[in-house]
């Protein structure tokens, strides 16, 4: 049985839901909800409410539990620890979400400055989102393909940290000339000078922190887009400040702040999932973890 210390704001709709949750009897006999922190093997947070956490945990916690796409920063290096969200509970959301958004920029530029002959996305980060982006396109590839016929080419450029396995780029590559767009692999510098819409999704680690700051926004386009769903602290939302940048400013969009109501407008549903839905895989993960099965874990910028 694992001890479980929520790191939550006791009246809050999640954490509520999570306590419901463990209550029942198939969680109560592996799970146990304690009071102090001390005790606990399992800490469950947000990226919000890590903070009233303690600099270090405890030596006994072994899992850090977070309700959303967070990171778990500060105790990235801790030895013996697996950091844990629920960013894959988000995907399903999150692909159409960032698709959404491209093609909004797209046709913004297009009427700021006219009708372009091609649309350069970039994408720096090939994890979750990376792959709900490209499953949304390939799940929609009908319905987008009069989108993609208003340009003579789309392409897709793409840049990671951390070197992708082999073969999946140039699988990647076919799959996605087959529905008309062309794929390229270029470093950082490249991809924000040349790209129309640039969507970043990494977590923070050394060289992420920030990945995104002023000397690299004045590398943008103008009037290019950068989307924002990473961890905070990955973009500096300041560089794109009127007052520091020169000539057209770039558009910036976290996605997470984008309105509820807005979301239903664009793409017919709400990003935010409800407490019920949280909990149930909150308590899933943590059953996992206590029958010492893998849960997913938080891949941080290590280099």
């Amino acid at each position: 049985m694992k001890r479980v210390y929520l790191a939550l704001p006791t009246a809050d709709a999640v954490a509520v839901a999570i306590r419901k949750r463990l209550k029942r009897k198939k969680s109560a006999t592996r799970l146990k909800v304690v009071d102090e922190i001390e005790s606990a093997q399992v800490v469950v947070t947000s990226t919000n409410d890590i903070g009233t956490l303690p600099e270090q945990l405890p030596e006994s916690v072994e899992l850090l539990q977070l309700i959303d796409c967070g990171g778990g920063q500060r105790y990235r290096d801790a030895p013996g620890l697996t950091i844990s969200n629920a960013s894959n509970l988000m995907d399903d959301m999150v692909g159409p979400a960032v698709l959404t958004l491209v093609i909004e920029a797209g046709r913004e530029k297009d009427e700021i400055i006219g009708r372009r002959r091609s649309l350069h996305i970039g994408f720096v980060g090939l994890g979750n989102v990376f792959g709900a982006f490209v499953s949304t396109i390939f799940a929609y590839s009908e319905a987008l393909s009069r989108w993609r016929s208003g340009y003579a080419q789309v392409s897709l450029s793409i840049n990671d940290i951390h070197t992708p396995p082999r073969g999946i780029v140039k699988d990647l590559q076919k799959r996605l000339y087959q529905v008309g767009i062309i794929l390229l692999r270029e470093p950082l510098d490249e991809l924000l000078s040349t790209c129309d819409v640039v969507v970043v999704a990494v977590h923070r680690g050394p060289s992420a922190d920030p990945l995104l700051g002023a000397k690299e926004a004045e590398l943008l386009r103008p009037h290019s887009w950068v989307i924002d769903v990473s961890e905070a602290g990955v973009v500096d939302p300041s560089a794109f400040d009127p007052i520091e940048l020169r000539g057209p400013l770039p558009t910036y969009i976290r996605v997470d702040e984008v309105p509820a109501s807005q979301w239903e407008e664009r793409i017919g549903a709400d990003l935010v999932q409800p407490a019920k839905v949280l909990a149930k895989f909150i308590d899933w993960n943590l059953r996992e973890f206590d029958k010492s099965r893998r849960v997913r874990e938080v891949e941080h910028v290590n280099c």
